[in-house]
């Protein structure tokens, strides 16, 4: 029997009425930050200068100061693998003694955003900006930014880890601001452009909330009580067992009075 169009398009309104939150956080989580990269990095790869990146990071260096040379110094040091190795293991550790798959869910979300950077430099070999001399300079090519991309898979990791606690809008926040920060010292040392950073950044929430819709880490510290739909499910999954077990017992207690 062919149902009707409005049937169809009902089904198709309950679905994504069902849905409609994990299907707007893959857009914005995966499939948005993909395309901003790509649309970067065809750039770069075609060699094609962008027009506002000079004049935006003269205007940035221009600022310079004693007290943002060593701020950016600090961030700097603390984000690259020296700040950033102890720091992955602590929080590794800890999350271990939570469950193990946060853990796991952190290194693989981590050690993926460190190849994924190797390949991608070697890849587009873009050289660093020459516009002035900086104080803490880099040997390896500049596009993508790695101190953006490990800020943002760090920050991207520990807030899907945190989706269903009170801490994911703190994380969110503090997070976004440790990002933008990190991002605009890369800049204001005069070792990235400012595409670099933006690219590096938007290919790790990519990269990262990918990695979470495969392994569903968000669910883990979910509290029992807000999973009505679990909870619901589970109830009608075991009604037909649990009646058909009361009906045997029924037939058993008549055979018994027979």
């Amino acid at each position: 029997m062919t149902l009707p169009a409005h049937a169809h398009v009902q089904r198709l309104l309950v679905f994504l009425s069902k849905h409609w939150r994990a299907l707007l956080l893959l857009f914005l989580g995966v499939l948005l930050p993909l395309l901003g990269f790509v649309k970067i990095a065809e750039e770069v790869y075609e060699k094609e200068p962008f027009a506002f990146e000079e004049p935006l990071m003269l205007a940035i260096h221009a600022g310079a100061s004693t007290a943002l040379n060593d701020f950016t110094r600090f961030l700097s040091l603390f984000g690259n693998t020296a700040g950033m190795l102890p720091l992955t293991g602590l929080l590794s550790i800890l999350l271990y003694r939570i469950r193990p798959r946060l853990a796991y869910f952190l290194l693989l979300a981590l050690g993926g955003t460190v190849a994924i950077n190797t390949v991608l430099k070697q890849f587009f070999d873009r050289p660093r900006p020459a516009f002035w001399t900086p104080f803490l300079p880099e040997p390896d090519f500049s596009f993508p930014s790695g101190h953006a991309m490990f800020a943002s898979a760090l920050v991207s990791a520990v807030v899907v880890i945190l989706w269903f606690t009170r801490w994911r809008l703190p994380a969110l926040i503090c997070g976004a601001a440790y990002v933008l920060a990190m991002m605009w010292s890369r800049v204001y040392i005069g070792v990235h452009y400012p595409t670099d950073v933006t690219a590096g950044a938007l290919v790790s929430v990519a990269w990262v909330v990918g990695l979470n819709y495969v392994l569903h880490v968000h669910q883990i510290l979910r509290p029992a009580l807000s999973r009505p739909t679990e909870q619901l499910r589970k109830t009608e999954d075991n009604s037909p067992q649990e009646t058909s077990s009361a009906s045997v017992q029924e037939v058993d207690v008549v055979s018994h009075r027979e």
